[in-house]
């Protein structure tokens, strides 16, 4: 007959132990089974790896010991205590069932089983390595995980990743070998701070060799080929460990009764506030429900018994929460409850993921008439109505009003573009701002918040930008047949002569517009958020050819619209329909005079080519009529300092169009990806400014992709008393150095000085659509 027990605890890492080690203390009869070894989360981690203890204002709430340490100190720490609290642990236990009986459940592991009343699984999400997903995957040399860096030497080692392991792999491989980092985001935001940090240090010194914004294109014996923003790059491999996260492992999970919210791969199971799942006596904790650091592991692993026990327990997080809540009126718990009432949403968070949400995000109120955000401002946070109401104006210069239990900023959290329309708070209320981040993990997880956000996205943008006099229940009808799809740069939407069967909206990025000319393809023009493409062959019945080929420029999010659906659309709004059919003609005329303009599609690619059409305010001299008086760079010169912010002979030129050396203020910019003191900010009007509290790392002038920024000694002013009693005083430490850029004069009242001392007109600060009109591309 199987042993029986109160509690039955599945995992003997870090929420799994500190389960065990309450039990034990409280005299509950239990049983702890691991696969492998006590603590085997970090038996796991690299020999010697430094074990950080994130996030730091969270209280550890647990009977077993937790403090930052390495990996050896961390393991003896945590097997002396299971000693100490008389631990019933069980090793090489690989479960293999869970199944509901009458007096519980039974857990089977090989040829043993024991029964128990309730069951604890605290298994984690690492099991299953993430594989690369590339061409050589299987090759000997591609590994999952790393064991004594001090077993490799005088090697070209590749680590795929950017979150804590694979930093920290990299970090302790390179001291003796050259190691490359792949990193597919521009920046390190799942990492702790502690080795974001030690990574930027290590990039910096080239000690580490960083592709960012890249992926693996194939591994081969001797190289692995590499995606780059510039194209593929081969890189010499003789050692390749994808640190890519885990595999859920879902099916297991599902065999034993676990729901999942949805199908995507991010979710994860549903627990209330006792870590229940919706099998009663079955609960989760840790990486199982979105909780991957070992300080919330601990801290759920206690927590859980408690509640099993039925003891009333306040969470360890609640410092956190009321921290962010403790301004509103009424107690902390009551006002949690207030707003998760409020926001249908979120209505499907477990109390876990709605907990951390609201502990990351800023809550506002007494904001009457008060402006959040105009239009064409720039910010990525989301907005939630919890009380009160917000008037929108829209670009046609209507108002809307927005209650409760709505949102809004969805539109510059997706697209990261500009502010679409602004927003004004009413009579009063409570608003969520929820950062960018927490937003992302929460719609890549949680289908019924991404399906929302998605719908939302597509009717506002046709509502905005596309379709403003459409109304609004056939716009709402039409996005309900939408669909969205991502597109890589040089990914074609469709080609010339292709058939066509629906309408693409750019929902993010932007598109290059090409024709055949005399057998070469010649850029015609381009397109950016805000626009369509695809609709000449989708106005009426009759089967039509595409007249053009449509590639992204860069990374794409398009909207797509069937043909059956769009015209339906248009029969019920006609002003649509007659608008549409204008723009269509219009670029039916442009294409019957396409024939002309090679010479200028040739101009328009060199400046695509250049990431101008992510540019918002960019620098170009007309060579036709510059005298090459550098009067441009003197007066930059004098604004700033004695440091002029622009090289008018660097940079290339095609034609008569030059393009200095100068920073263009891009929509998307690199250069903000990874300040440590956040000195680079954008002002609402776009332009990107370096404060001063500017550290002099250089990581602005690395991200850079167009060489515009440069470190410079910062200098203070001297005036004539304090430059002659310098002359009697010590020498001092060099000054530092710090990031400078164009700042496109931003205190000055007249604008640009490189533009306003051109004495022939020729330097100009202009934006993308203005570039276009000069080059002809534009009507």
């Amino acid at each position: 007959m199987a042993d029986h027990y109160e509690i039955a605890i599945i995992g003997a890492g870090p929420g799994g132990m500190s389960a065990a080690a309450n039990a034990a203390i409280k005299k509950i009869s239990h049983v702890l089974l691991e696969k492998g070894e006590l603590g085997n989360t970090i038996f796991d981690y690299q020999l010697r790896k430094h074990v950080m203890a994130a996030p730091d204002k969270l209280p550890i709430r647990s009977n077993i010991k937790f403090e930052k340490g390495s990996r050896e100190s961390v393991l003896d720490s945590w097997g002396q205590s299971m000693k100490e609290f008389g631990v019933n642990a069980r090793q090489r236990a690989n479960i293999s069932k869970i199944e509901s009986i009458d007096s519980g459940f039974k857990i089977q592991y090989g040829e043993n089983s024991v029964t128990a009343d309730s069951v604890v699984l605290a298994i984690g999400a690492m099991g299953i390595p993430r594989p690369l997903g590339a061409p050589g995957e299987d090759l000997p040399h591609v590994n999952y995980k790393l064991g004594d860096p001090d077993a490799f030497e005088d090697m070209d080692i590749i680590v795929v990743g950017a979150g804590d392991a694979a930093i920290e792999n990299a970090l302790a491989l390179a001291g003796k070998n050259r190691v490359s980092l792949i990193n597919r985001k521009g920046e390190f935001a799942r990492a702790k701070d502690e080795n974001v940090a030690l990574i930027r240090e290590a990039i910096d010194n080239s000690s580490i060799r960083c592709f960012y914004h890249s992926s693996i294109s194939r591994v081969e014996e001797k190289e692995t080929f590499v995606n780059t923003p510039e194209g593929e790059v081969a890189v010499k491999c003789n050692h390749l460990i994808a640190r890519l996260g885990g595999i859920m492992p879902r099916k297991f999970l599902e065999s034993c009764g676990i729901v999942f919210p949805s199908s995507s791969p991010a979710a994860v199971p549903v627990v209330n506030s006792r870590y229940e799942s919706n099998v009663k006596g079955l609960y989760l904790v840790g990486s199982l429900i979105g909780y991957p650091l070992i300080k919330q592991a601990i801290n759920q692993g206690h927590e859980v018994v408690e509640h099993i026990l039925g003891n009333e327990v306040e969470p360890a997080d609640q410092v956190l929460i009321e921290e962010k809540l403790g301004h509103l009126k009424g107690g902390t718990n009551e006002n949690l409850k207030m707003i998760r009432e409020s926001l249908s949403l979120f209505k499907e968070l477990s109390e876990p993921q709605f907990r951390e949400m609201i502990s990351e995000s800023t809550v506002h109120e007494n904001l009457a008439e008060k402006i959040v955000f105009r239009r064409n401002d720039f910010g990525d946070t989301f907005f939630s109505i919890v009380s009160g109401s917000v008037k929108v104006e829209l670009p046609n210069g209507s108002h809307v009003e927005i209650s409760s239990d709505n949102f809004f900023g969805e539109m510059g959290l997706l697209s990261g573009r500009r502010r679409s329309a602004t927003i004004q708070m009413g009579g009063g209320g409570i608003l969520l701002e929820v950062p960018r981040k927490q937003m992302l993990k929460l719609i890549s997880s949680v289908e019924s918040v991404k399906r929302p956000m998605d719908e939302s996205f597509m009717l506002r943008a046709l509502q905005s930008d596309i379709f403003p006099d459409a109304s609004f229940e056939s716009l709402r009808k039409l996005v309900s047949k939408a669909s969205l799809r991502p597109y890589k740069k040089g990914d074609v939407l469709f080609k010339e002569g292709d058939e066509g069967d629906s309408l693409f909206v750019i929902r993010k990025g932007s598109v290059k517009i090409s024709r055949l000319v005399n057998g070469v393809d010649i850029t015609q023009t381009y397109l950016s958020v805000g626009n369509y493409v695809g609709e000449m062959s989708v106005l009426d019945d009759e089967t039509r050819s595409r007249c053009a080929t449509v590639t992204a420029a860069v990374g794409c999010e398009m909207i797509i619209i069937g043909k059956g659906e769009f015209l339906g659309f248009l029969e019920e709004n006609p002003e649509v329909s007659e608008m549409v059919r204008k723009v269509a003609e219009q670029r039916r005329i442009q294409n019957v005079t396409f024939g002309m303009s090679r010479d200028s599609g040739e101009l328009l690619d060199f400046m695509l080519g250049k990431g101008l059409s992510d540019a918002d305010n960019v620098l170009l001299i007309d060579s036709d009529l510059c005298v090459g008086c550098d009067n441009c760079e003197k007066a930059c010169a004098g604004t700033h300092d004695g440091f002029s912010r622009l090289d008018r002979k660097g940079g290339e030129s095609f034609s008569s169009i030059q393009v200095p050396t100068s920073c263009r203020h891009c929509e998307n910019p690199l250069c903000m990806t990874d300040c440590p003191p956040d000195a680079l900010t954008r002002k609402p009007n776009g332009e990107i400014i370096i404060k001063e509290t500017c550290i002099g790392c250089g990581n602005c002038e690395k991200f850079c992709p167009y060489g515009v920024i440069q470190m410079v000694y910062d200098t203070p002013k001297q005036g004539v008393f304090s430059f002659f009693t310098s002359l009697f005083k010590a020498k001092v430490a060099e000054p530092e150095k710090k990031a400078a850029k164009c700042d496109l004069c931003t205190d000055l009242k007249g604008g640009p000085a490189c533009v306003r001392s051109c004495p022939t007109g020729a330097a100009m600060r202009v934006s993308p659509e203005k570039m276009l009109e000069l080059t002809g591309q534009k009507s």
